[in-house]
């Protein structure tokens, strides 16, 4: 080989080299694969959520396994800077407890005067989302925003005596760090919207098969129960359950909201109160059958807040 082809073979050579190195570079720059975001793990064997105590901000999908015998659900609220769980614990649960007690012994005036003893952040408090309402053996999974703060993640459905879950254990405390999640919102296969004036819209038409509810909160208000509305998604084994599952679900009634559900109710989970404006999202996957979207409020049924519909093959 000539003395130029040989200078001319090695610069082609270096030159493939360096191209090869300056690719390489290049792809180990980039990720190798999409972040995969696992759901935040939440079950309840018992009175107690079995969960991590601290999350970051931003869009979080909770995964909640209900493996109790008692139909359950979770809230999240915002509490004001400087409460914790322990003032939660301290200040708010005694009157409401002792109210609860004595309006269950017919002591009406006496209970109503425990209210005033209720402290003034529980009006700061912000009602965040959280997982609607589950039955025994369900699994719910459910998508919003939260932002940074202090939480208290609580559950107060009844038990028979008619004492909530939060007496029991169902209270937690959650930390909330100001560094965002990489979760993005997912993408709806049907969409809601909710609203104290307009009651439940169902935006499309719903097949069997997978979905992904969005709904949407139009705006939010408060009921008699002192929280606002939220979407729980329940499947009923004939539309004749339906006025059952509208009195059951009164919290404002003493004698409702009790564990067991009634029979021929399966609540599928959902998305729980949200500020007016936010929206949130729930999976869930229908088979053929008769099934209810219904708010959590009294008189779901008067306020258009409850709203059945059909899935056929």
């Amino acid at each position: 080989m000539r003395n130029t082809d040989l200078k001319l073979a090695i610069i082609l050579l270096m030159a493939f080299v360096m191209s090869c190195k300056s690719d390489k570079s290049e792809s180990s720059n980039k990720p190798f694969a999409t972040v995969v975001y696992n759901p935040i793990k939440v079950v309840s064997e018992g009175m107690e959520f079995q969960m991590r105590d601290t999350l970051e901000a931003g869009w979080n999908t909770f995964k909640y396994q209900n493996k109790s015998n008692e139909v359950h659900f979770f809230l999240l609220e915002k509490l004001p800077e400087g409460i914790r769980i322990a003032n939660y614990k301290n200040e708010l649960i005694p009157p409401f407890k002792k109210a609860t007690e004595l309006l269950l012994q017919g002591k009406v005036d006496e209970g109503l005067k425990q209210f005033e003893t209720i402290p003034t952040w529980f009006s700061k408090v912000k009602v965040s989302g959280g997982v609607g309402l589950i039955s025994p053996n369900v699994v719910g999974e459910s998508t919003f925003y939260l932002d940074p703060g202090i939480y208290a993640m609580e559950c107060y459905v009844r038990m028979p005596n008619g004492m909530a879950h939060v007496y029991y254990g169902m209270l937690k405390e959650v930390i909330v760090i100001d560094r965002e999640s990489q979760l993005e919102p997912p993408k709806a296969s049907v969409n809601l919207s909710v609203s104290s004036k307009e009651g439940i819209v169902l935006n499309d038409s719903i097949t069997a098969g997978n979905h992904i509810f969005g709904v949407h909160f139009k705006d939010q208000t408060t009921y008699k129960t002192m929280l606002g509305h939220d979407v729980n998604l329940v499947r009923l084994d004939d539309f004749a359950l339906v006025d059952t599952l509208n009195n059951w679900i009164n919290a404002a009634d003493l004698n409702a909201f009790r564990s067991p559900a009634p029979k021929g109710i399966t609540f599928l989970g959902g998305i729980n109160d949200l500020q007016t404006g936010a929206t949130g999202y729930f999976k869930a996957s229908l088979t053929p059958g008769n099934y209810a979207f219904i708010s959590e409020v009294p008189n779901a049924k008067e306020k258009g807040l409850l709203k059945t519909f059909k899935v056929i093959d």
